[in-house]
């Protein structure tokens, strides 16, 4: 008896207020355009999410900070410091206002938000881990650096490729004695000398063409390697790795 008084009077209240002019109808195509345009919303900071996570994974690889863990604590600390904590804020920030734009839909709001926001970080991660596999950044990086891209070229320019000054990426253009000459996708020649203190990660040896991630101070166009990393990735980002190569050298077996 109580519940349905309650309901009768929140009936009446709203006839009132409808009678009084308080209450306005909408029309229906109003519930179209508001549904049509949270899809879009939706559709649109999904994507650009999915984007700027794989993007974050170019970024790790291009520039060779996501190998430097593989240099124990220094690299390590290299790592946290040099990640892209700009790109990373973004990224939340946008799966925030994507768990928010999709409230607007019944089967998120009728669901604790533990569950749909974990849902839409498992589809940011899971797309931008496709992407970051596709050759996806690595064409529109040559296009920009080609002046081909005038919109998103500054972005792949200043945030898919910065100048770190101890992680240095790019192609064995030449071994040496002490080391070897490698060739960054700036084109520069930088020559690393390997020591026995020197962190190598590889189980072959370090022929011409191969692509490696260099852990070191750069003073003249020289490098005392931390650490040394072959890498293997579909990333051929140095000038040298898009034409045919000389035969192979090889790196002395006393820095394998």
């Amino acid at each position: 008896m109580e519940n349905n008084q309650q309901k009768n009077n929140i009936i009446d209240k709203v006839l009132t207020k409808i009678k009084k002019g308080d209450v306005k109808m909408k029309p229906k195509v109003y519930f179209v355009l508001k549904t049509i345009l949270s899809i879009v919303g939706v559709l649109v900071v999904g994507a650009f999410a999915v984007f700027l996570i794989s993007f974050i994974g170019f970024h790790l690889r291009a520039s060779g900070v996501g190998y430097l863990p593989h240099f124990g604590f220094l690299g390590f600390g290299a790592y946290l410091r040099l990640l892209p904590w700009f790109l990373i804020i973004a990224s939340v920030l946008l799966i925030v206002l994507l768990e928010i734009l999709a409230k607007h839909f019944a089967f998120v709001y009728r669901r604790p938000i533990f569950y749909s926001l974990l849902a839409i970080i498992v589809f940011a991660l899971v797309g931008g881990l496709i992407i970051d596999k596709t050759p996806f950044h690595s064409s529109l990086f040559f296009q920009a650096r080609q002046g081909e891209l005038p919109f998103a070229g500054p972005i792949y320019r200043d945030f898919g490729m910065p100048e770190f000054r101890d992680v240095h990426r790019g192609a064995v253009s030449q071994t040496t004695e002490t080391g070897f000459i490698m060739e960054t996708s700036r084109g520069d020649q930088l020559t690393v000398i390997v020591n026995p203190e020197t962190r190598v990660k590889f189980k072959a040896q370090i022929e011409s063409g191969d692509t490696v991630v260099v852990f070191g101070k750069e003073e003249g166009g020289r490098i005392t390697a931390i650490g040394v990393s072959k890498i293997d990735d579909d990333l051929r980002l140095s000038p040298s790795m898009r034409s045919p190569l000389s035969p192979p050298d090889r790196l002395p077996r006393s820095f394998k």
